[in-house]
């Protein structure tokens, strides 16, 4: 592949990742992706194939990155000793509110799929999301304390909760929007997030300060 289409696979992969994450797939088209890349349609054609090959194209991609951050903290995770598995924990949870927030067309594209959008895509729930969840599941459930912990729940509240906040924010007390572009609710929604985890994981010790 030459440098050129090269550049043009790119341009195309971006231009359909922030529009799949802002409009959903069922409602982006072929023409819409191949203007936002400034080529025609058949020039995304040629690279891709169908609208679902290309789909199939960013959420690999969108995934590949997200895998990349989880496991290099569940696997800091694995390898530290006993006495600092909960600070690996938190660890964990920084780096995927962190991953979240520095790259919010991933938890818009899962969002999307949440409302059953691009259901005729694969389940991509069960080739993405499901191994990589059991993985960092796996490894959290030796450093909890309550035997009542329900580790699969916890994480998935995780996931909600961060994907709800990077995308749409909370309320403040003026009724105005406040999300991950904004220190002080960042802090405050880390901290909330270190505090809940810990809790209901029953983790020994107290969470750490919001940094």
């Amino acid at each position: 592949m030459t440098s050129g289409r090269g550049g043009e696979r790119e341009r195309i992969l971006q231009a359909a990742t922030r529009l799949f994450a802002a409009l959903g797939y069922d409602a982006t088209e072929i023409v819409q992706i191949a203007e936002a890349a400034g080529l025609s349609t058949k020039a995304v054609s040629s690279q891709f194939g169908a609208k679902r090959d290309l789909y199939l194209a960013v959420m690999e991609r969108a995934h590949a990155s997200h895998a990349a951050v989880v496991e290099e903290r569940v696997k800091a995770l694995q390898a530290a000793p006993p006495a600092e598995k909960v600070a690996a924990v938190h660890r964990f949870i920084d780096a995927y509110i962190d991953f979240a927030a520095e790259h919010p067309e991933v938890p818009a594209l899962w969002m999307h799929r949440w409302l059953a959008d691009a259901s005729d895509a694969g389940n991509l729930e069960a080739e993405y999301v499901q191994p990589l969840a059991e993985f960092a599941i796996e490894n959290i459930i030796p450093a909890t304390e309550a035997e009542d912990a329900d580790v699969h729940y916890t994480i998935n509240t995780l996931v909600w909760c961060v994907h709800g906040f990077v995308l749409s924010g909370v309320f403040d007390a003026a009724g105005r929007r406040r999300g991950a572009d904004d220190p002080r609710a960042m802090r405050r929604f880390r901290a909330h997030m270190h505090q809940m985890i810990h809790r209901t994981l029953g983790l020994p010790g107290s969470p750490p300060p919001a940094r």
